[in-house]
Parts: C-alpha cells; structure tokens; sequence
C-alpha cells in the first residue's frame, strides 16, 4: 500500500510542478516493480574506496528538510554500468513519522521502508552545481532503513552514535563538526552490494534535476525503533525549538515512464555475494576496464 506524503513540516511536493524539472519524464523516486525490472549481467558489486574510514563524516546541519552529513575528500565509487569515477560528497537522509509513518522515498512492489539514506556523488569530482547539468554527472547510493529489534551490534552501535548528534542540530540551520566515530561502512551494516536496481533519474528536491544515476539497494539496514524515533522527535524544520517537527520529508514515487529499471546480477537468482572494498590500485585498473568496455554496458 502507497502512504501518501503529508508534508507537514515543508513545502509539499504538489507546489514544485512549475519549479526546475520538477514536471520532467525522468522524476525519482519511484515504485520498483521487481516483476518488470530486467536483469543485467554486467552489473556485479559496486566498488568503494574510502567507505571504511571513520575519519570522514564531518559536519552534520538541519537544513530545515532533512539533515545533512559534509564528508571529507576520499570516498570514491566505481563499478560495471558506471560510466566514470565518481566522488562521494555528502549524505541525507528522508523519513516519516517514528516507526508509526514509514517515510522512505523508493519503494519496492509498493512496500516503503521506515527511512532512506542517500550517498550523493560526482562525476569525476565535480561541484554540483556543473554535476546536475551533465545527464550522468550524479550517481546516489540509496538504501533502505528498516525498524527492527533485531539488529546487528555493531551497526546499531554505529546509528546509535550517529543519532546521538541530532539533539546538537535540533533547530533549522544549526551546523555541528559531528561527534561519531562511525564510517559509512558501519552505517550501512550488512547490507550486499551485489544485490540492487539501477536507474536513471532525477533528485528528489527542487530543482529535480535529473542527472542521477541511482542505485537502490535491495536489502534494507535493520536499525532500532529508538534510533528510528529521533528523527522525527528530536529535529524541527525551523529556527524554533518550539516549532514543528521535522517528519514526513519524502517525495512520492513518480511515473516511470518508458524507462527501464535494470537489476543486478546477483538478484537474478538472489545470490548475493558479500559487499566488497577495494584499494585505490585496484580501483585505477577497474576505471581502466570500465572506459574500454562502457560502451556495451547498458547504463
């Protein structure tokens, strides 16, 4: 079943229609019909450089719509159906109501997840502002989060440390150095970065450029209901710590159109293999790989 947005806490998606390319054929997030995607046998795991370090996740700031993780130089991803390297630079995060008013973006067969994180990157390190004219000059990582008791000690650890520093950004525009000795490896747990979906589309906030290549990944992060909670507790969508809290900031899935939405490998016959990192050696030879052979790869 579709929850439908309740934007109580910014200005609701029905208002962007006349703003960017907000009204294009190319809009994100959508509903991920697994019956309809196709498989492609060329995209295998993505490859991260830099994911393990807990020496990048720098600031953090409320923006008012969500919050908002500056990362440090470094972090890099690569893989088969990527045309380029591209840098990671920031982080965020879409959420509903607590555990009661799941809030991610993407869904999947019309199931959505209680949150969503994107990892934003760039072409070839390019500032945004040149990354969203370039049809394929963002790639974001995006994995589901799902409420559950059952989670893994290490990665609940990890999102209990990073959730502690919400409370430091409580109101519209605070920006905090972030206190978490956490890497994004640690957030994203034991998610399999062998099993998603690719798609080309847009970001889901004004100006909605669709310059995005997204990959989103099959298996949820299993965080806890308390860490799930602060979210929608613990941060106001303005400059008031008394004003309205900051919930429901999800776009609704949009028309996929005449796009195709491709799955990996592995989720052909579900054989996902374990995430893998790589040294920045490697890397060089697999960037090498990809510019000889992109292409024949479907993107």
């Amino acid at each position: 079943m579709t929850i439908p947005f309740l934007g109580d806490c910014w200005e609701g998606p029905k208002t962007w229609i006349s703003l960017g390319h907000c009204n294009g054929k190319r809009q994100s997030p959508i509903n991920i019909i697994r019956s309809e995607v196709s498989h492609n046998p060329s995209l295998g795991p993505v490859a991260l450089v830099g994911y393990d370090s807990r020496e990048k996740l720098l600031e953090i700031k409320n923006t008012g719509k969500t919050v908002d993780i500056h990362l440090g130089d470094g972090l890099h991803l690569g893989g088969f159906g990527l045309p380029a390297r591209y840098t990671a630079k920031s982080f965020h995060l879409h959420w509903g109501d607590g555990v009661l008013q799941p809030g991610s973006e993407h869904q999947i067969d019309g199931k959505q997840y209680s949150m969503e994180l994107h990892i934003v990157h760039t072409k070839n390190n390019m500032n945004m502002s040149d990354a969203v004219k370039d049809p394929k000059g963002i790639a974001v990582l995006a994995f589901f989060i799902e409420a559950s008791e059952k989670t893994k000690s290490k990665t609940s650890n990890a999102w209990e440390s990073f959730a502690n520093n919400l409370q430091r950004v409580s109101k519209k525009g605070e920006d905090e150095e972030l206190d978490s000795n956490v890497s994004l490896l640690d957030l994203m747990g034991s998610t399999d970065l062998a099993c998603y979906y690719r798609y080309s589309g847009s970001l889901t906030t004004p100006d909605c450029d669709e310059a995005v290549i997204w990959t989103v990944f099959a298996e949820p992060i299993k965080v806890s209901p308390e860490v799930i909670n602060k979210f929608s507790s613990e941060l106001s969508s303005t400059e008031s710590s008394s004003g309205p809290r900051l919930r429901n900031n999800f776009r609704p899935v949009q028309k996929i159109g005449d796009r195709k939405v491709e799955a990996s490998d592995a989720l052909k016959d579900r054989l996902c293999s374990a995430a893998f990192l790589v040294s920045p050696a490697v890397v060089f030879v697999l960037f090498l790989s990809i510019a000889t052979f992109v292409p024949f790869l479907s993107v």
